[in-house]
């Protein structure tokens, strides 16, 4: 995202919003990245919030100073205006209507700066569109708080994918090496919207640009 920035414009973003923010994650390794960074992370709920105020930030020393935690709807224009913003993790899904997506669109546009940027991820294609589950691995290692972490699978289900709504339920549920199992720990109720629904709705709610960024993009399997 610094980088993103930086081409654009030849100067450092300073000022961060990270929404949808949960535990802050993003949101605090903006602030550890320069002590001129300044980053703001809003959520609705206040339980992930209260769990980064908790664990999170007293561990990043004078960093957690530049990070504000926000209990808020996203769709609600914010002050300072921001640099980059940022709603990642499949977060701004959880819009089913396109109106709320436009709402929040607009809010978050009229929350930039001049010349800044907003940044949103999405998955799909034909194998996201069914029933799958996926299990990986992972290794053993410490939380934000230094607190140890013991291996465990990460186990994402698809559950149900309907086409007409393009409507998923998804749910992650998670596995230690000792038999503990925790089901459901995450259950996700999201609209799969498309990328051309997606640059659509920026462009009417006053967005100049849209750019697609892929990951392990495929140039030969695209023109088949």
């Amino acid at each position: 995202l610094a980088r993103l920035y930086r081409a654009r414009h030849g100067r450092e973003a300073r000022l961060f919003r990270e929404d949808f923010c949960s535990t802050a994650a993003l949101a605090t390794a903006w602030a550890l990245r320069d002590p001129a960074n300044r980053a703001w992370a809003v959520d609705l709920d206040p339980e992930p919030l209260a769990w980064a105020r908790k664990h999170r930030l007293p561990h990043v020393r004078e960093a957690a100073k530049r990070v504000t935690l926000v209990r808020g709807d996203v769709r609600r224009v914010r002050r300072p205006l921001a640099h980059v913003t940022c709603a990642l993790n499949f977060s701004w899904w959880v819009f089913h209507e396109r109106a709320d997506l436009l709402a929040y669109l607009r809010a978050a546009r009229a929350s930039l700066a001049a010349g800044g940027i907003l940044v949103l991820n999405a998955f799909g294609g034909g194998k996201a569109e069914r029933p799958l589950v996926e299990r990986t691995r992972k290794r053993a290692g410490n939380g934000p708080d230094g607190e140890p972490v013991p291996a465990f699978t990460y186990v994402w289900e698809q559950k149900r994918f309907e086409p007409i709504g393009r409507r998923l339920l998804a749910h992650i549920h998670f596995e230690l090496r000792d038999g503990t199992k925790l089901p459901k720990a995450f259950t996700y109720d999201w609209r799969m919207y498309t990328l051309p629904e997606l640059r659509d709705a920026a462009l009417e709610t006053g967005f100049r640009d849209f750019e697609v960024w892929s990951e392990g993009w495929d140039a030969e399997a695209r023109t088949h």
